[in-house]
């Protein structure tokens, strides 16, 4: 028996040992940049963005509210406020309304990289528009913000990287790599513009360096344990995928119900599913998140992240505290419509909902479909996929050009700055463009945005001198 403790004793010194050391053992991976200042904005260039936002370019889900003349009004704007990019740069219109331009590097031998952003914005919804603070269409600056839609969602890039290049190209600047940007024009409805635009680049046989395009941000003592700035860099976005289920069962009049009814069937699948979620698992861009973020972190979450083969149960269960947290490790899976009845009285024979999931890279679209009809385990449920569908993006190592490039820009722009990728769960244009680029980063250069979709959409001054920074030094230093 006291041969038994003495081992135990020592197995338990041997383990301590090995975390210990590999705590202390774990690099940081951040790179070290000296930041510069960014200078402050000047009254133009806020004006251009104040203007931008007046432009009503609206995605809708009916096709038929669709305004062109807001998307060629806004056109129109952009040639009028950037004069010296439109003369110098190519510019090519697609699919009715999205741009892409052209500007050449020095070394044709180079790649050249693509920087996107887009120019819809969402609906304002009908009821909320008493609830906005300001005219959401106005850009109206008050409280330090820029308010209105579209700030954070998408034309605070826009606006920046052709501020940016217009003030490089006055100076004769002539980047090393040529530069595409590439501005959709329906990225909230699915993308056919950024679609049309990678295959004509694909067909140029054109492959990228590099892709950036809108996402992850930077924010301010968001995450526990960090007390720098975070950089968040999506390497990967989830899949989107809606499936409708659909029971058919006899109906008639509500005096008179059956034991089960096709609402009854519909409610009870629709509780099964959210009852069985799927598994969660560490992997892709949140695992390689962890090792960037866990060197920063105080010692004991440090010493979680230095010993996952130890803790990876407990770094998960951490991520499961909050829906937004849990979707960086989970494919997530929710109804989000049902449809069943048309009067009080009657019992419908036809009961429907949609279920609407985000898939984790490597969750394919197929095998979830599978999943979802054993989770239910009732055949009178029929499952079919919906008409939009997109399959997780690849993940870009951190180790690639792009993550580096970019890293390096934003290190330059906002002091003190520490960065880590992670997984996107929204969808972006950038997922059309893997057959141009391997290599794609999802990054929006704001701080702590609010409102993304919603009521009181804004924008900080701050975020926007930073994004004109940001976008200035990563043309700069493209090599």
């Amino acid at each position: 028996m006291k041969k038994f403790f003495l081992y135990l004793l020592a197995g338990i010194l041997v383990l301590i040992t090995v975390i210990l050391v590999n705590t202390f053992r774990m690099p940081s991976l951040q790179v070290q940049v000296n930041a510069m200042p960014a200078p402050e904005i000047n009254a133009k260039s806020l004006q251009h963005f104040q203007q931008a936002i007046g432009y009503k370019t609206i995605s809708f889900g009916d096709p038929l509210l669709f305004d062109s003349s807001q998307f060629i009004g806004f056109r129109k704007f952009l040639e009028t406020a950037y004069p010296t990019f439109h003369s110098k740069l190519t510019r090519e219109i697609l699919a009715g309304y999205s741009l892409l331009y052209k500007w050449e590097g020095k070394n044709p031998q180079l790649k050249p990289v693509i920087l996107m952003a887009h120019q819809d914005v969402v609906p304002i919804e009908e009821a909320t528009k008493s609830m906005w603070t300001v005219d959401p269409f106005a850009g109206e600056i008050k409280d330090n913000f820029i308010w209105g839609r579209g700030t954070t969602d998408d034309k605070i890039n826009l606006i920046s990287m052709m501020e940016a290049a217009e003030k490089l190209l006055t100076e004769n600047f002539q980047p090393e790599r040529t530069i595409y940007f590439s501005f959709g024009h329906d990225e909230e409805i699915g993308g056919q513009g950024a679609i049309t635009t990678a295959a004509l680049l694909k067909s140029r046989n054109i492959e990228a360096e590099f892709v950036l395009d809108e996402g992850g941000i930077i924010t301010l003592d968001k995450m526990p344990g960090i007390t720098k700035p975070l950089a968040l860099l999506g390497t990967s976005e989830k899949g989107y995928l809606s499936v409708e289920l659909t029971v058919e069962e006899a109906g008639g009049h509500s005096s008179m119900p059956a034991e089960e009814t096709s609402i009854d069937i519909l409610s009870k699948a629709l509780v099964n599913l959210r009852s069985k979620p799927f598994p969660s698992e560490l992997k892709g861009s949140t695992l390689e998140g962890t090792e960037y973020l866990g060197p920063e972190m105080p010692f004991v979450q440090r010493m979680a992240f230095a010993n996952q083969w130890l803790f990876r149960g407990l770094i998960i269960n951490n991520y499961e505290k909050s829906p937004q947290s849990a979707a960086m490790v989970r494919t997530t899976m929710v109804p989000t419509i049902i449809d069943a009845g048309i009067k009080d009285n009657v019992i419908p024979t036809v009961a429907k909902a949609t279920v609407n999931l985000r898939l984790l890279p490597g969750d394919l679209s197929e095998v979830v479909i599978e999943e979802i009809k054993n989770k239910i385990g009732d055949e009178r449920v029929k499952v079919q996929r919906l008409n939009i569908n997109a399959e997780a993006t690849p993940v870009t190592s951190a180790s690639k050009s792009g993550y580096k490039n970019i890293d390096g820009a934003i290190k330059k722009s906002f002091s003190q700055t520490i960065s880590a990728p992670f997984l996107m769960i929204g969808a972006t244009d950038s997922r059309h463009f893997y057959d141009v680029s391997k290599d794609i980063i999802k990054f929006s250069p704001m701080i702590d945005p609010i409102g993304f979709h919603g009521i009181d959409e804004r924008v900080s001054l701050d975020s926007y001198k930073t994004a004109l920074w940001f976008y200035e030094n990563l043309i700069r230093d493209l090599k």
